[in-house]
């Protein structure tokens, strides 16, 4: 069997992957990424279909925050271009969201009167600033101390639902104030890339091979290789047969599910296998739906719909994401209950109805182009911050042998281009502190 040798190996080119190898790369360590899918990037990529570039996950970036930092450390080019100021539609109201006068504004529109907006922010100010709500209580039992308006509490879930992937219901309130209080707001205005996802994910591998690193993709892992409690690197298959990869350090963006089965189970702890099985992965839908002219001139989110969040339409920024005089529109969804038992078809034609109800000239102008759906072995996130959720260590038991990505991200951070690149400088610094480039 053929052999190479690197400083780290890298499983998976996904944002928690690719952003690690950038990091490691460009403080001088020799990087391998290796991906089994015929193009890199993850659930942060592009796929040309009939003449649109349709994102297989990641909708929109982020202006700011963990994830464009690590462009601007690696000198990575990050060509995105800004969206339209997004609004709220309440039953087809349109609700107001200045760009001064902060959250209290938006409360105004929703809440009864001044009591009710004084008794709703005094809450949340002591959660920021005091102590934060247990892990134990949802965030809708936590809301329903303070407030039983529904379109309040449909503004809330509405936000749950699009950054903690699960609902009011499901969702621990200890954790949805730390993804408002950090992942919320470093995230900025929502961006697209005019080239597609996957244009910035090859920005990164141009960084990583520029400092003497590699990514191939189509490249299977096999096997990961511990010697003696180590990670000893990994036995790989490729375009021209398997191939043994030396590396002191492994760092799996593939889930900590996937990492202990390329791995094997001995190599672990009770402790950690138990940990590992209580995750409990997302489904998240988006509906591509293409049009000769655009339904909102802006980005909008719904309140009081059966499934759908929100509608955005990245070609009114960027046009060549579609043919001339296209428009491509993609709108998410979630099931009610992430942990409940749903009928995947049901959903899909929940999400279409509410299409129709909620979407002016859908019925006359739209065509669905394509129905994306994470969910079982791939989830939209791989652990949810679900009521008494507690997040997975980035280390595992075996030594040197890292999890990046959605699976593991610390609490405030759970998923996302963000959570995931927080994921990825978490495990860069932590190598850093222990080992030296040597390869």
């Amino acid at each position: 069997m053929r052999k190479e040798k690197y400083d780290v190996l890298v499983i998976g080119s996904g944002i928690g992957g690719m952003c690690s190898a950038a990091l490691l790369a460009n403080k001088g360590y020799k990087v391998l990424v290796a991906e089994k899918l015929p193009l890199i990037g993850g659930r942060c990529s592009t796929v040309d279909y009939k003449g649109f570039k349709i994102p297989t996950g990641v909708l929109g970036v982020p202006s700011g925050g963990p994830f464009r930092e690590v462009f601007e450390e690696v000198g990575a080019e990050y060509d995105a271009c800004p969206s339209p100021q997004g609004r709220y539609l309440i039953n087809g109201k349109e609700l107001n969201v200045p760009d001064k006068g902060g959250f209290r504004a938006v409360l105004s529109q929703l809440c009864e009167d001044d009591a009710e907006i004084d008794r709703v922010l005094s809450a949340m100010r002591r959660a920021d600033k005091w102590e934060g709500p247990s892990n134990e209580i949802s965030l809708k039992d936590w809301l329903l101390q303070h407030t039983t308006n529904e379109n309040l509490l449909g503004f809330f879930n509405n936000l749950c639902a699009m950054y903690a992937i699960t609902e009011d219901h499901e969702t621990s309130a200890k954790d949805f104030f730390l993804i408002r209080k950090l992942m919320i707001r470093s995230y900025g205005q929502v961006h697209f890339a005019p080239k597609g996802n996957i244009a910035l994910m090859e920005s990164l591998a141009k960084v990583i091979k520029s400092k003497n690193g590699d990514v191939r993709a189509g490249c299977r892992v096999r096997q990961i290789k511990v010697s003696d409690g180590m990670a000893a690197g990994a036995v790989i298959e490729g375009s021209q047969g398997e191939l043994e990869i030396a590396a002191k350090v492994v760092i799996s963006n593939v889930g900590p599910k996937a990492t202990v089965a390329l791995t094997g189970k001995d190599n672990f702890d009770e402790g950690h296998l138990r940990e590992v099985d209580s995750m409990r992965p997302t489904l998240q839908m988006w509906v591509t739906t293409i049009s000769d002219r655009p339904f909102f001139e802006t980005q909008v989110s719904f309140l009081g719909t059966r499934r759908v969040l929100n509608c955005i339409n990245p070609t009114l920024v960027c046009p060549e994401l579609a043919p001339s005089g296209k428009h491509m529109h993609h709108s998410i969804s979630g099931p009610h209950s992430q942990f409940g038992s749903w009928n995947l078809q049901e959903e899909i034609d929940l999400h279409i109805q509410d299409l129709k109800d909620n979407v002016p000239g859908f019925e006359e102008h739209g065509e669905v182009l394509h129905v994306g759906c994470y969910w079982g072995e791939w989830p939209t996130t791989r652990n949810s911050p679900y009521v008494g959720y507690t997040p997975l260590s980035q280390k595992t038991p075996v030594e040197n042998l890292y999890n990046v990505g959605d699976g593991v991200g610390p609490r405030g951070w759970p998923s996302g281009t963000s959570g995931c690149a927080v994921t990825a400088r978490i495990v860069v610094e932590d190598i850093e502190k222990r080992l030296e480039p040597e390869a």
